[in-house]
């Protein structure tokens, strides 16, 4: 279990974008994040992981669609996993994974002040200070957001010489929005859908100081994204070199 208080000493009220008739903006946000967690086995071949999130506190209302008041925040956030260890000679495992972070109804953003909550409503979106894996390419903010993913890896050839420290996996997943109407990281439609991507990774430990790491990503855009719905990939090419 643990808490965390995220206080905001921000003094800065000037606009990015200047807009008529608003000259200034407070962007104060305060929340506190209370979690719990746990982690553990079942029997000698499943894993397991779960953590649920709740963040509470006071933000400021857009300042462009009413008369700028603070609002309280309440949002939460959750992950839940599963592992299925083979325990054959290549170390294969499967996972299975689910995320979500709540959204607001009313924003236009996600995360920011302008065009974010509603003056006296309850914010709900979540604003995320750790780490979720919300793919490569894709890779949303972890708010308005929930997601399942799949994936399997292993150790393809742990007799050879070279190849004995390569381990390949792969992940699917997909992507939905938590509130249909709320605002996310990019210009969306009130469709859930966000899409889905698959990842390819391969971490190869060539010596006993020196790594290669490859990912490749690729997203397919669902209904709710409004932009192009050509697919987006991504790629990475890494060496680690242990002292």
């Amino acid at each position: 279990a643990y808490a965390l208080r995220m206080q905001d000493y921000n003094t800065d009220t000037a606009l990015r974008t200047p807009l008529p008739g608003l000259t200034d903006a407070n962007f104060d946000y305060n929340t506190t994040y209370l979690g719990v967690g746990t982690e553990g086995s079942l029997g000698a071949d499943w894993l397991y992981l779960g953590e649920v999130v709740a963040s509470l506190g006071e933000t400021q209302s857009d300042p462009v669609r009413t008369i700028q008041q603070e609002d309280d925040v309440e949002a939460y956030a959750g992950r839940a996993q599963i592992t299925y260890l083979f325990r054959d000679r290549n170390q294969t495992r499967a996972q299975g994974e689910a995320l979500f972070a709540t959204g607001d109804k009313d924003r236009l953003s996600s995360t920011d002040t302008v065009n974010g909550n509603l003056a006296g409503t309850l914010d709900r979106a979540f604003n995320s200070l750790g780490f979720a894996n919300t793919g490569l390419a894709f890779s949303p903010s972890f708010s308005n957001l929930w997601t399942l993913r799949a994936g399997v890896s292993t150790f393809p050839m742990p007799d050879s010489v070279w190849f004995q420290q390569l381990q390949v996996g792969a992940d699917f997943l997909v992507f939905n929005k938590m509130e249909a109407a709320g605002g996310f990281d990019e210009t969306t439609s009130n469709d859930m859908f966000l899409g889905s991507e698959l990842d390819l990774y391969a971490n190869w430990r060539i010596t006993s100081d020196f790594a290669v790491n490859l990912r490749y990503g690729v997203f397919f855009p669902g209904t709710a994204i409004a932009g192009p719905d050509d697919a987006r990939h991504f790629v990475l090419i890494g060496c680690t070199l242990s002292f």
